[in-house]
């Protein structure tokens, strides 16, 4: 039994499960979007406060794709972008918050002030700009019927 009056059925154990005592104020409507292990792409390491009105949905993007963040606008759709999904919300009362724009909040969607231990270097500032290939007959077959030529002795 989740409390005295609910009994335990699929509705109610979601219910249960969207409540969250550090995000008191908010009603999460897909928890599990709100549970995925995994963290977006960080936009900027500073949140954004928001007036949100109560009794609206709100769609927030988890996935950091989104070009109108921090909603969400489908772009995690594509193939092969993202597993994340956004989180949709209402809030209880009219009022303003702080939305995560750095995607680490354990709390989604407000922050949780996570941005202040990730490292504010970016992540492309150590990725190499040349990329090397070994001799790979995998490599070379899929080029090949992707209709590469090759060109110095290996394809480019």
């Amino acid at each position: 039994m989740l409390s005295r009056n609910l009994p335990m059925t699929a509705a109610n154990a979601i219910r249960y499960l969207s409540v969250r005592p550090k995000s008191t104020g908010i009603r999460i409507e897909n928890p599990s979007a709100e549970m995925l292990p995994m963290k977006g792409v960080d936009i900027t390491k500073k949140p954004i406060k928001i007036r949100l009105e109560a009794g609206k949905r709100y769609s927030w993007c988890s996935c950091g794709h989104s070009v109108n963040q921090p909603w969400c606008d489908g772009t995690h759709r594509r193939d092969g972008i993202t597993m994340l999904r956004p989180v949709i919300f209402e809030v209880e009362k009219t009022d303003d918050y702080v939305l995560c724009q750095c995607k680490h909040t354990n709390s989604r969607p407000l922050c949780d002030g996570t941005h202040r231990k990730i490292s504010q270097r970016p992540r492309s500032a150590s990725a190499s700009r040349m990329v090397m290939f070994n001799d790979s007959p995998a490599y070379e077959g899929v080029a090949y019927k992707l209709g590469y030529k090759p060109k110095a002795g290996g394809f480019q």
